[in-house]
């Protein structure tokens, strides 16, 4: 029989339990306790099925990322819940087991996860060390891997949401996004960019802000969290690098050993193209035209055709950029390109990679050869590289040499081409910077080097030596010019070669 007493000894245990609940929820909100600041908010409502949440550090994007996959745990997302319901499959990806995921993810996620979702309320009851992988009392889980596991382990069976922190392998990312396609699942990403610009850049971010239909992008600067103040931030950057430096605040995508091309590559350096408009009539009377090439078969040929005025002024017009082509096909290939566009007897020269003149120990032949032999002649580019970049910074700055926007791949490499860097920042902290570029993405643009090299010095740049274009890696150069080759490629021999327009109109 029930006492009085029983009464009160029932109401004050219930009080102090009400009491630790309380402290408890003072001390670690659960997910139900969460504000989100205005840019998480944006992001968790963003529906699209692949989502960018790219921010400087201590701006909040981790946060938000636990904070995602913890309403679609517990089945309260206010835009993935009606579309999944509860329970639901995640997966983390974080950089590596032991920093990325127990440092990182994990305690995030066990800040925001209710007690009332854990198994006996306990995280260690939950969350199975040896499979790493969480167990819910509402039936939804969620494991964790790391990016430097084997592809293989990524596999398995779909997922609803997929949460990965930081940068991850391409391929991690490929096996990872074939998770949500039975589920129709979502995959987001929380990243500072503090590496070279990589595929996420081309990939995910470019084709974002461009508006495609699948992915949504969403940057934040360390200014906008609240909870940060100006002076902390001051004592993070301190003694950073400019581009370091914005990279830690805002987020944004950066080259840490420099993009080459970085100040001299204004808008106005892009232009409508000419090829077959209106225009090129004009350009077939008034200028005149060279080729160049950088032959590569795993890696692309690239061959550009390059208009020329008598005022220094040079336009890359026309572009071909394969990979997987032997010579003959390449040789078949441009010799069609510059037939269609009336230019056989008006392309003066086609200069390249001196390299191609090496022979092959075994075939006995060579490369220039052989595109001699299927009716394509190439001369031989100095390949002085510094040099070389002077020479197109040089002109890219004083708005004399011009890209047009059909060439869509050299526009592609132009701002990605940098410096090499070491490997490890340890010793580069020790070193000087490299000052040679990252032999990578490069191929349009070693060809374009080689043909403004060919070209005369303006007033104020350094004259290149010049030789003999069959016998000589160096560049075309006035009366140097090879008057066997000028004639094998069909042009006529009453015409004179002029330092200036290299040839009479």
């Amino acid at each position: 029989m029930k006492t009085k007493q029983d009464d009160v000894v029932s109401v004050g245990t219930l009080s102090k339990q009400m009491s630790a609940a309380l402290r408890r929820t003072a001390l670690r909100p659960s997910i139900h306790g969460y504000k989100p600041l205005p840019h998480q908010e944006r992001f968790h409502n963003d529906p699209h099925k692949i989502r960018l949440f790219i921010g400087g550090n201590r701006s909040g994007k981790t946060v938000g990322g636990g904070a995602e996959a913890v309403m679609m745990l517990a089945g309260i997302h206010p835009v993935r819940t009606p579309l999944f319901g509860a329970p639901v499959r995640l997966r983390g990806v974080g950089v590596d087991f032991e920093s990325g995921i127990n440092r990182i993810m994990l305690p995030e996620i066990a800040r925001w996860i209710p007690p009332s979702l854990l198994k006996n309320g306990s995280w260690e009851d939950s969350y199975v060390r040896g499979e790493r992988t969480l167990y819910l009392t509402n039936g939804s889980v969620m494991e964790f891997l790391s990016n430097d596991q084997d592809v293989e382990k990524h596999a398995g069976v779909s997922r609803h949401g997929i949460w990965i922190d930081e940068e991850c392998d391409q391929e991690i990312y490929n096996e990872n996004l074939a998770r949500t396609i039975d589920s129709k699942g979502h995959i987001w990403m929380t990243v500072t960019p503090l590496q070279e610009l990589s595929w996420t850049y081309d990939r995910i971010y470019t084709k974002g802000k461009a508006n495609d239909p699948n992915i949504g992008i969403h940057e934040v600067s360390t200014t906008e969290n609240p909870y940060i103040s100006s002076a902390e931030m001051d004592i993070m950057i301190d003694g950073m690098s400019d581009a370091e430096k914005k990279a830690r605040l805002t987020g944004a995508y950066i080259s840490q050993s420099g993009t080459i091309f970085k100040q001299v590559l204004k808008p106005e350096v892009f232009i409508d193209p000419i090829v077959n408009t209106e225009k090129w009539p004009l350009y077939m009377s008034k200028w005149g035209f060279f080729g160049c090439l950088d032959h590569g078969y795993t890696n692309p040929t690239a061959f550009y055709i390059i208009a020329f005025d008598g005022e220094g002024r040079m336009v890359v017009c026309d572009e071909y950029y394969e990979r997987g082509r032997v010579v003959e096909e390449n040789a078949v290939a441009i010799l069609s390109r510059i037939r269609q566009l009336r230019l056989s007897e008006k392309l003066l020269y086609i200069v390249a990679d001196p390299s191609i003149r090496n022979k092959d120990p075994i075939t006995g032949t060579s490369i220039q050869a052989e595109y001699a032999e299927a009716g394509l002649y190439l001369g031989l580019g100095n390949n002085d590289v510094d040099a070389g970049i002077n020479r197109l910074s040089n002109r890219f700055r004083k708005k004399l040499l011009f890209v047009t926007k059909d060439c869509e791949n050299l526009i592609w490499e132009l701002p990605r081409y940098r410096w090499d860097k070491f490997q490890s920042r340890k010793i580069a902290e020790r070193r000087n910077a490299k000052e040679s570029p990252l032999k990578k993405d490069d191929h349009g643009i070693d060809a374009i080097r080689y043909g403004v090299v060919s070209r005369p010095a303006l007033p104020g740049e350094v004259e290149f030596k010049y030789g003999n274009i069959i016998n000589a890696p160096v560049a075309l150069h006035g009366e140097r010019f090879d008057e066997d080759l000028w004639s094998k490629m069909g042009a006529s021999q009453e015409k004179s070669f002029d330092d200036t327009l290299g040839t009479e109109f």
